[in-house]
């Protein structure tokens, strides 16, 4: 027997009850590809709604977005984001707010302490 433990099992436990089978499975098949897959929302979609012959969409793609995070696809996409372009980002926002630090110092010295 097969024991293994996925992921999107854990998610699929934030959906209300779905009375829809085929409903379910594509909901099920899509947050199975995009978490323990790694794959893309829209490739996700598309798969299961082909596979569970499910439309529209839109059904799934609302259930799926009840049971993960909010910020589920800003995480991943920052943690994929390449090492060097974080370290990038990281530098200019450090500059930044120098340079704001420099420019609020600069108007005080003009109009005085306001």
């Amino acid at each position: 027997m097969n024991n293994k433990t996925y992921k999107y099992e854990k998610y699929m436990k934030n959906l209300p009850y779905i009375k829809d089978l085929q409903l379910y499975k594509a909901v099920g098949m899509t947050l199975y590809l995009i978490i323990d897959k790694n794959r893309t929302l829209k490739f996700a979609l598309s798969s299961a709604s082909t596979n569970h012959n499910f439309k529209p969409k839109k059904r799934i793609e609302d259930l799926v977005k009840i049971a993960l995070p909010d910020d589920f696809f800003e995480k991943r996409q920052r943690a994929n984001a390449p090492k060097e372009k974080r370290e990038e980002a990281a530098v200019r926002h450090q500059m930044l707010k120098e340079m704001d630090s420099l420019a609020q110092l600069h108007l005080k010295g003009l109009f005085g302490q306001g």
